[in-house]
């Protein structure tokens, strides 16, 4: 039995993929609420006021990195994912005034918190850019009694410098620190200096891109 399973792994192997791929996906979809909310606010032909594709978010805790989709349209905030991260996660679109938002200050990070329900049966976290974008488009609409005026070049910079500053601190600790506890026949632990210096220009890199992206907008 081993032996034809090596012989067919080839062939086992990418069914295996999809298997667990699908898998993983609808457990994702369940543990973040989608599929309690597609249900409760199904999705409806109306005009979107304006699309913000490639967006990230977490939902009760799961994270999704640039697979949202957010459209504010006159009657709610429609909300979708990359059909590949979420095979059975459907479109929704929630009234407006069954969402309620509250702001926070996440370390460096303002993040802004978008229940949906009353009760909330669901919570979109997004970053305070990505709200306020959601906010000037949606304008009368939302939620908030004061709309929050477009962020300046300057306060751009600031704020994703601070970003970039956390994210490489955090994630060259955790090269140093676990470069130094792996077993000595691993071989020798690289240079603290090269611990910091790769998160650094991967995140620098990510951050130019995200300056040059939001002064397009």
């Amino acid at each position: 039995m081993n032996e034809l399973i090596r012989q067919n792994f080839p062939l086992y192997f990418p069914l295996f993929f999809v298997v667990m791929w699908i898998t993983v996906t609808t457990l994702l979809g369940v543990l973040s609420g989608w599929f309690v909310l597609m249900r409760t606010y199904p999705d409806r032909e109306e005009a979107s006021l304006q699309s913000l594709s490639w967006q990230s978010g977490s939902m009760n805790l799961v994270g999704m990195r640039s697979v949202l989709k957010l459209s504010p349209c006159p009657s709610g905030l429609r909300l979708g994912i990359m059909r590949l991260f979420g095979p059975f996660c459907r479109d929704f679109l929630v009234p407006w005034d069954e969402i309620s938002v509250v702001r926070k200050d996440r370390f460096f990070a303002k993040v802004v918190q978008i229940s949906f329900g009353r009760p909330a049966i669901g919570k979109l976290t997004v970053s305070a850019d990505v709200a306020d974008r959601l906010a000037r488009a949606a304008s009368s609409h939302w939620p908030e009694t004061e709309l929050v005026p477009e962020e300046t070049g300057v306060g751009a910079a600031s704020r994703i410098v601070k970003q970039w500053i956390l994210s490489t601190v955090l994630a060259g600790t955790f090269f140093v620190i676990a470069s130094r506890v792996m077993p000595p026949k691993v071989g020798t632990p690289p240079p603290i200096l090269v611990c910091v210096l790769f998160p650094a220009i991967v995140f620098g890199f990510s951050a130019i891109v995200q300056y040059v992206r939001g002064q397009r907008r």
